[in-house]
């Protein structure tokens, strides 16, 4: 009779244990992401926090998987894939929307946002809403759902000194597949060479590409200083994180659920962005500590850059017409104007 009761209370704690289980995994989040699986890289810190307050605040019954590394494809595929609702969230920057709207390489345009305050309230202003609308257009089952300082600035990090616009003639830098980031670097006289981001480590080191336009802690995260030492901090562009979701996983979710996925992605971008603004001066510090050098341009150094701004933005217009490089530059002015009022 006790060894019946045993057995029967064993079947009923493993039935619960199993039926846990079971609601545990009522839903799976896979999110993908090109940086490498380490804390101290921001798009996996912004994935392991999603992961963290999601799983929490489901109870458990969200799943949230992250697929670092470009392990299920590049930026566009990744994106085909959420439209596809084959899965459920890519965490991209511009690149990955350019394909699709070709018009928004209009955020990459250089030399026009002028510092962080104005970079993180034009992030948080309307043109984001734009950003979705024009994305879910072209991509209907793709909903942003929230942005993220991606990165920091872009400069130019190459394998040898470059102190003006003049030093980078004739060297082959790494782009996107973006043909506004292409024209770019042709028009300070470089090449421009689109490489995919897992294989830059290896364009690096073999001499495919002479440089790259990134960020600090992006090369220090991803060790790219082993095989690039030296930046000219020219800040040409900022580097925004964009969260996309399947909006049918999503709408499928309870309604509870939803909040819970929806408030996480808003505490991970907001997280990813407090990480990137508190490791990017620890990263030039590393940088220079691995032998590197920084070279902050002067002001007559960087002025041999800033004739791009105004070609760019004619070639922009030329290309993909007034309308998109006119709501950046009014949400620009909207920033500024907003951070003035701060001040």
């Amino acid at each position: 009779m006790k060894s019946m009761m045993k057995s029967s209370a064993a079947a009923l704690a493993i039935g619960i244990a199993l039926a846990g289980a079971a609601m545990a995994q009522d839903y799976t989040l896979r999110i993908a992401h090109a940086g490498p699986a380490t804390m101290e890289n921001d798009d996996y810190v912004g994935s392991t926090t999603l992961k963290e307050i999601i799983e929490a605040n489901s109870d458990g019954r969200i799943a949230v998987d992250i697929y670092p590394g470009n392990q299920l494809g590049s930026y566009e595929e990744v994106m085909e894939q959420v439209n596809a609702n084959a899965l459920e969230v890519a965490h991209v920057s511009i690149g990955g929307v350019t394909p699709f709207v070709p018009e928004l390489s209009v955020v990459d345009l250089q030399y026009i946002l002028p510092n962080d305050e104005v970079a993180y309230a034009f992030m948080e202003g309307p043109f984001t809403d734009e950003i979705r609308d024009a994305v879910m257009a072209q991509l209907p089952n793709t909903r942003l759902v929230a942005v993220s300082d991606g990165g920091r600035w872009r400069s130019f990090f190459t394998t040898k000194p470059v102190q003006t616009a003049a030093d980078l003639e004739g060297m082959k830098i790494r782009t996107i597949s973006s043909p506004l980031q292409q024209e770019f670097v042709a028009s300070l006289g470089a090449a421009a060479t689109p490489v995919a981001w897992g294989e830059l480590y290896t364009a690096l080191s073999t001499g495919v590409v002479d440089g790259t336009k990134n960020g600090t802690p992006d090369i220090m995260s991803n060790k790219f200083n082993e095989v690039v030492s030296h930046v000219i901090l020219d800040r040409h562009t900022f580097l925004f994180g964009y969260y996309f979701i399947s909006d049918e996983w999503l709408n499928a979710l309870p309604e509870d659920l939803q909040t819970v996925v929806l408030d996480g992605f808003t505490e991970a971008a907001a997280r990813q962005t407090e990480f990137n603004a508190e490791t990017e001066d620890a990263a030039n510090a590393a940088f220079e500590e691995a032998g590197g050098t920084i070279y902050t341009p002067t002001e007559a150094d960087r002025e041999t850059f800033l004739g791009a701004r105004q070609a760019m933005q004619d070639w922009y217009v030329e290309k993909y017409g007034e309308e998109w490089l006119q709501k950046m530059l009014d949400a620009v002015s909207e920033a500024e104007a907003a951070v003035a009022a701060k001040n």
